[in-house]
């Protein structure tokens, strides 16, 4: 089940960037929903036979809601965990919660159950939209050469960053080398994917930034090979 779940996001991801990290003097972007995929109330009690028939309907739900540019970003949460319910994340196109929360509402998962989220709305100034039809676009080209892309082909790990005071590691981040995205949450925190295989890498890239971010967790995460292109396909 979870080598089908990172096959999935890594044909489904899609994420954008800057090339020297956040920029203070550029606010401009545009809105959409971070949502986190939790274990919901049945998560453990699902038989055996429900859940691979929720599970298919949730990749199922996912491949159409990114067909329709609704789904711009889908990754699982890798290991260690700071948080055992943590299932995976999406970025939602639409810029209110009322709609996102209404899209996640048609995942089988979601219905069974097996998941529950938590949405926040987020600025953006990473390109989603054009990012989304390069993944599509991948994903076609196996089809047309009548090939089934294997389980997490093309995929690798990452780290995200969550910080409490967006604005203080916004500038703690400037100019760094290995921000992938860069999101600020409504509620005033900001979230960046960093170029960085595991937390020992991480905090390797990050260096003695690490002490001026401010309160921040480390999430490992898993998606497509292709987000380190996006520094220059955001140029």
């Amino acid at each position: 089940m979870q080598s089908k779940l990172l096959g999935i996001c890594v044909l489904l991801l899609a994420a954008a960037c800057q090339s020297v990290g956040p920029d203070p003097a550029h606010s401009s972007g545009r809105d959409c929903v971070f949502l986190q995929l939790k274990s919901g109330p049945r998560s453990a009690s699902i038989s055996k036979e429900e859940a691979q028939k929720v599970f298919e309907g949730h990749f199922a739900n996912m491949q159409r809601l990114a067909q329709e540019h609704k789904l711009l970003v889908a990754g699982p949460y890798g290991a260690p965990k700071r948080d055992p319910d943590l299932r995976g994340l999406f970025i939602l196109a639409p810029a209110e919660i009322a709609e996102a929360e209404a899209l996640a509402a048609t995942d089988p998962g979601v219905i069974a159950g097996v998941f529950r989220t938590e949405c926040v709305r987020m600025r953006t100034r990473a390109p989603l939209d054009a990012y989304i039809e390069h993944e599509l676009a991948i994903e076609a080209q196996a089809k047309a050469e009548g090939r089934v892309r294997a389980p997490g082909e093309g995929g690798r790990p990452y780290v995200v960053l969550t910080a409490e005071d967006g604005r203080r590691a916004r500038q703690a981040l400037l100019g760094l080398d290995g921000v992938l995205l860069w999101g600020e949450f409504a509620d005033g925190r900001a979230l960046a994917f960093l170029d960085a295989k595991d937390l020992d890498a991480c905090q390797t890239l990050l260096g003695d930034r690490a002490g001026r971010i401010g309160p921040y967790v480390l999430d490992p995460w898993f998606g497509s090979g292709e987000l380190v292109k996006l520094p220059q396909m955001a140029r």
